[in-house]
């Protein structure tokens, strides 16, 4: 079931211990970490520019000096701009993390796609503030990417991201039934590129995760549904799913993808 709501505001109407698993990515606040941070959504800004200067917003890229792997989408995020302030985003992070945590069931589990961030010669890890969180950090998982853009001539190539696998108390672990390759605490998964998304879930990630810790009929969430893999995932492993996205575009793109059915799967 996938709702159109703001995460924290979905997540505040579920009851208490009633997932089994969230496997999920948030936007990484990249910009706002930088001091670019601004209270305005993508749509604000195009019609600002729009009225003042028609021409420009034919040219205009939300993301106008990021990664050219990220601009090459048409489909970008109306409703949020990934440039909060970075102590709101902080604060927001941390309430996110919060409610999953209530949520969740004693033996469920949490894992929750981050990265490290830069601002000028500083590295910024999730833990600066997940820590603060009520999620109990039960094992981190390194997600070899195997291959990143290389931006940045003064350091060496990012090609890492992490899960961070939370619990509330002892989770249920199944570790026989993943593949393995994937039986140690690094994961070397290709990303994917679907053309619909700038940074869609990797669905043998999703797949690992869901196998690692539920069973047939249990509920997973994916509160930043964004494209929906972590919904066909779960339909195609036979779980309950539910997610939660406020923007219509991926919501759509969720439901077309579900639609399609698990002949599509592995395409």
């Amino acid at each position: 079931m996938l709702l159109k709501k703001d995460c924290i505001e979905g997540l505040k109407e579920l009851d208490d211990n009633s997932v089994n698993c969230i496997v999920t990515s948030p936007p990484y606040n990249k910009k706002g970490l930088q001091g670019k941070a601004t209270t305005k959504t993508k749509k604000q800004v195009q019609e600002f520019v729009k009225k003042t200067d028609p021409e420009k917003l034919k040219r205009y890229k939300y993301h106008e000096k990021g990664n050219a792997i990220w601009n090459k989408f048409e489909i970008d995020y109306d409703a949020f701009g990934d440039d909060m302030p970075e102590e709101e985003y902080q604060s927001w992070m941390i309430t996110f993390l919060n409610e999953c945590y209530r949520v969740i069931k004693p033996d469920g589990s949490i894992f929750f796609n981050h990265k490290p961030r830069r601002n000028k010669n500083r590295c910024y890890l999730p833990t600066d503030f997940t820590h603060y969180s009520d999620a109990q950090l039960y094992q981190l998982i390194i997600w070899n990417r195997s291959s990143s853009p290389n931006i940045r001539k003064e350091i060496l190539v990012p090609c890492t991201e992490h899960i961070y696998w939370f619990c509330k108390d002892k989770p249920k672990v199944f570790r026989d039934s993943i593949a393995s390759e994937y039986k140690s605490e690094v994961w070397n998964i290709t990303p994917e590129r679907q053309g619909k998304h700038p940074a869609p879930f990797p669905k043998q990630l999703v797949t690992n995760c869901i196998q690692l810790t539920t069973e047939e009929g249990d509920l997973v969430l994916d509160p930043f549904m964004g494209s929906g893999t972590t919904a066909l995932v779960s339909q195609h492993l036979n779980r309950k799913w539910m997610g939660f996205e406020i923007d219509e575009k991926y919501a759509t793109i969720t439901n077309e993808r579900i639609k399609e059915g698990l002949t599509s799967f592995f395409v």
